[in-house]
């Protein structure tokens, strides 16, 4: 049935607009795993080149998010992806470089036109964050819930909180376990696996090197892990001391801050030799504002692993 224009603009902008953004772009419901580097910068500063940390596994037509950086969403649309395919969303740590949208990937997946139960898992409080972030937007859900017939999605974001290692979740499309991170001064950061009928890939998160992590990724197809380059993180804290963001003392808490929570690139490396995995990823790259080269980073880990070296880079398709 075709309206008249008149009759169009009775239509709730919002509701054409979440009609548009379920329709296009409609991804095909394929079997092969698709693994989307939606942002690659560590934080929290905003950086001109890359986003925040967060990345994409879409298998079967559905989508699975692991950590949500600042603007995911409209990586994820950048990307040609389906907000409205959105399945389950993964937080690796409670650092806002990961998890700062959390609640708004999900409010756009529900505001276009998400039908079905999303999960999400990741450490405490997860649960209360879920609940503040709806508390913060009640306002607004409800103007929308009311003029624009929406669902309540409050009935449709379901957290769980992980606090040990194991198998998280399990559905038609993949398996998903995780190992405890080792990233202070954090309770509880964690590292997930995701096993497909076709591939295998590992999310490092951030953590300093374990067994447990190793084991995690043994054998794995992808392994997408955090880069560090210290000589270079040092540079840039020297930088604001001398422009004085900073005094010395402060940087020096920073830089020992920084060092040793997390690994280093070359350390990236290590772990992807002692695992055999088949090709390393590097993201979420520490300094991320481009004063250290991509090269620089892969010639680290070099140092280390002998196989295939990638250095990730956002909206990267793998």
């Amino acid at each position: 049935m075709s309206l008249s224009r008149r009759e169009t603009l009775k239509i709730p902008a919002g509701v054409i607009l979440a009609s548009a953004l379920a329709r296009s772009p409609v991804a095909a419901q394929s079997s092969h795993t698709k693994i989307v580097l939606l942002g690659t910068t560590g934080g929290p500063p905003l950086q001109v080149a890359r986003a925040a940390p967060s990345n994409a596994i879409v298998v079967g037509g559905a989508l699975y998010v692991v950590d949500c950086g600042n603007g995911v969403a409209r990586q994820i649309v950048q990307a040609g992806l389906r907000l409205n395919a959105l399945k389950s969303i993964f937080i690796t740590h409670h650092h806002s470089d990961h998890n700062l949208d959390y609640g708004n990937l999900f409010y756009f997946a529900w505001y276009s036109s998400l039908r079905d139960q999303v999960n999400s898992y990741g450490p405490p409080p997860l649960a209360e964050m879920t609940s503040k972030y709806f508390e913060l937007n009640a306002f607004d859900i409800d103007i929308r819930m009311r003029d624009e017939k929406k669902p309540d999605p409050r009935k449709l974001l379901v957290p769980h909180e992980m606090t040990s290692a194991g198998v998280v979740m399990q559905d038609d499309h993949v398996k998903v376990t995780c190992v405890l991170a080792d990233h202070p001064p954090l309770p509880v950061a964690l590292s997930y696996r995701f096993d497909t009928d076709d591939r295998s890939v590992v999310f490092s998160g951030d953590t300093r090197k374990t067994g447990a992590l190793i084991e995690l990724a043994k054998g794995a197809d992808v392994f997408v892990c955090e880069a560090q380059h210290l000589p270079g993180v040092r540079s840039a804290l020297d930088q604001a001391v001398q422009a004085g963001r900073f005094d010395k003392d402060t940087a020096a808490d920073l830089f020992k801050s920084i060092s040793g929570n997390a690994l280093t690139v070359e350390q990236a490396g290590e772990v992807a030799q002692a695992a055999g995995v088949k090709k390393l990823v590097l993201s979420h790259f520490v300094p991320g504002n481009g004063a250290v080269p991509d090269q620089v980073f892969v010639d680290e880990a070099r140092k280390a692993f002998s196989g295939e070296i990638i250095a990730g880079r956002d909206l990267l398709e793998l």
